[in-house]
């Protein structure tokens, strides 16, 4: 047996509380508690103002690393259906 980690890409769901003018304002107001970049949620909410957070039943890809691989030359991504995604790029990928 070999050791992987496995990045699983989902559309997560976020349901954060804020106050605006409109839903532009709302909208901003919103991304400014998520995040650009830094997401301070985890799926248990812990950031001021996010109600809910849960998988949005979306697996939209996934990044394939060998725990064995420091340099990362096997690693692979494939898309929602275990596909390749650019085969060849990588000695990983099939």
């Amino acid at each position: 047996m070999r050791g992987f980690h496995v990045h699983v890409y989902t559309t997560i769901r976020v349901k954060v509380a804020v106050t605006a003018e409109d839903h532009a304002g709302a909208m901003l107001r919103a991304d400014a508690i998520v995040g650009r970049g830094i997401f301070p949620v985890r799926l248990l909410p812990n950031a001021a103002g996010v109600l809910e957070a849960e998988p949005a039943e979306e697996v939209t890809g996934y990044l394939v690393d060998e725990t064995d691989d420091p340099e990362f030359e096997n690693s692979c991504s494939y898309d929602a259906e275990y596909r390749p995604c650019g085969a060849g790029d990588s000695p990983g990928c099939a």
